[in-house]
């Protein structure tokens, strides 16, 4: 067992990794020895992680995030508090072929920052380590090339190369996966999770990169350092992929279209949204009590609420930033209305 996280590690509450010496199933969630204890400190709720990773599987049964559930946790037969317990993103979780060699796992990878923006990357732990790589292991095999190179592709390469059906970014990327997690980051207002906070991963020589979404407490209403933000369109633009295709309009259509899609199906929804929280409110309500009285708070939070309030905060935030996306999603097909009568969504064919 060891305390994890980057800023998170100065908190007083610390998240955990355990490993076990065999495998387990805690709250009924499949067996392993390797499980995340997230504290959820400067998320009052408890639900912002839960909510947004439930949320980006309902799109589609291929997506792929943490499941989570609740524990609470003694140490050395005290009390210390409750914690959302996930899965960790490994090559089981991700369904990696570990036998392929040209597999792969990066955990926040720099890719999508601009080669000319100075990084130190997103591991300080093993220099040259510019992207993270998880899968396989950074000393048996250096696969940071193959990713410079993709982050080159992005902001160097000329449309009539980047967009070709063939050999351009969807030879690359799953386009359906990325197109997912830019909902997931609209919807839920991440603006911290467009450069970071995602998991890459190739699951066997046969597939693209493909995205699951990690650390969504910067959500739902509140930012990183817990102050209220608005509802609002974030601007991705920080992120080369993103943006280099949201200047496609096969790609915007195919966003607006896949957006609409999820809201027919009720699965982006105001009822859908509120009945999650309902049901997990229910769920936890006497755990955070008891968890608030071993960590009360403190000066580290922007402003002094209660659980029930913060869970109206969220709420109240739903209905306004739905109306926002379906406000910025009409008005891509509009401005795209005309290229629609003869549409060929070619990027994911």
């Amino acid at each position: 067992m060891k305390a994890r996280g980057g800023s998170s590690a100065d908190y007083p509450k610390h998240n955990f990794a355990i490993e076990f010496p065999d495998k387990i199933s805690i709250a009924g969630m499949p067996r392993d020895d390797d499980w995340i204890l997230c504290a959820s400190y400067i998320d009052r709720s408890f639900l912002r992680h839960k909510l947004s990773f439930d949320l980006f599987m309902q799109f589609d049964e291929k997506n792929i995030a943490p499941k989570t559930d609740y524990l609470e946790v003694f140490r050395n037969f005290r009390y210390h508090g409750l914690y959302v317990v996930m899965e960790r993103m490994d090559a089981k979780r991700l369904k990696v072929d570990k036998a392929d060699r040209t597999a792969r796992i990066f955990k926040e990878p720099v890719v999508f920052i601009h080669p000319s923006i100075p990084t130190k990357g997103s591991n300080p732990f093993k220099p040259g380590d510019l992207h993270h790589q998880k899968f396989p292991k950074f000393e048996k095999e250096n696969n940071t090339s193959e990713m410079e190179t993709i982050r080159n592709f992005i902001v160097d390469t000329d449309d009539s190369i980047f967009f070709c059906p063939n050999n351009g970014v969807s030879n690359y990327f799953d386009l359906k996966s990325i197109i997912d997690w830019h909902i997931l980051l609209l919807l839920t207002h991440n603006e911290d999770g467009v450069i970071k906070n995602f998991i890459l991963f190739k699951q066997n020589e046969a597939a693209k990169y493909s995205v699951a979404p990690w650390d969504y407490d910067h959500s739902f209403g509140r930012d990183g350092d817990s102050e209220p933000h608005q509802s609002g369109i974030i601007d991705v633009s920080r992120n080369t992929l993103l943006a280099r295709l949201l200047t496609n309009e096969d790609y915007k259509i195919n966003l607006a279209k896949r957006y609409n899609e999820l809201v027919k199906k009720e699965i982006i929804s105001n009822k859908n949204l509120l009945e999650n929280i309902d049901l997990t409110t229910k769920k936890i309500r006497d755990l955070v009590e008891r968890n608030n009285e071993r960590w009360p708070h403190d000066d580290l939070y922007f402003d002094s609420v209660t659980f029930e309030q913060e869970i109206e905060l969220i709420k109240s935030w739903i209905p306004k930033q739905l109306l926002l996306l379906d406000e910025y999603f009409n008005n891509i097909l509009f401005l795209c209305n005309d290229s629609m009568f003869n549409f060929i969504p070619k990027l994911l064919k």
